[in-house]
């Protein structure tokens, strides 16, 4: 796969639906999806500033951007599937990376083999960046339930929604905290 594979690959981001098991009113791609995370992650990254944590922006956009491109490959892998055990999810990242490696990385020149390596498995880690990846995340597929609970389609999205909700709670982050106290509440009334 060359670097034009790359891209038109990516581009079918955009006709992968998330939730793949659940029936929803209004069905997010992957790429949606995306730029929803990134645009969350903007947000509690200003918020860990304004609180005085240093964030690396350049990684932190990196993060967001890219956190689900090996999907346009894999197609959405379902969470409860993913995340079932520890072992599970180590597996399932595994196998991102081996079909990475094999369908993309394999036939890229060498100049772009590890810079390409590095955007698509720099993802969720302990890294502030990372941290705030992973709620942004969250964060996301919290609004997504919220708008299906509201469309009435309360199950399995009430269920989804506290599940992640309890998630959140448990964050450390400073912006985590901000965004449950002064954001969620003014969306539950809105969304």
């Amino acid at each position: 796969m060359s670097i034009a594979d790359y891209l038109l690959s990516v581009k079918k981001l955009n006709n992968i639906g998330r939730w793949a098991s659940d029936f929803m009113h209004r069905r997010a791609s992957v790429a949606e999806h995306s730029f929803s995370v990134a645009q969350i992650a903007q947000l509690l990254g200003i918020m860990e500033e304004n609180a005085g944590n240093k964030v690396d922006w350049g990684r932190l956009y990196k993060k967001a951007l890219n956190h689900d491109v090996s999907e346009a490959f894999t197609g959405d892998i379902l969470s409860h599937v993913k995340h079932r055990t520890e072992k599970m999810k180590h597996m399932v990242e595994e196998i991102e990376v081996l079909i990475a490696e094999d369908m993309l990385l394999s036939s890229f020149n060498e100049q772009y083999k590890e810079v390409f390596r590095d955007i698509l498995f720099d993802g969720k880690d302990a890294t502030l960046e990372g941290r705030i990846l992973k709620y942004a995340d969250n964060i996301d597929a919290v609004l997504e339930c919220l708008y299906e609970k509201n469309l009435g389609n309360k199950s399995p999205f009430e269920e989804k929604y506290y599940e992640i909700l309890r998630k959140l709670e448990g964050s450390d982050l400073v912006s985590v905290k901000i965004f449950l106290r002064d954001i969620l509440p003014d969306l539950e009334k809105r969304a």
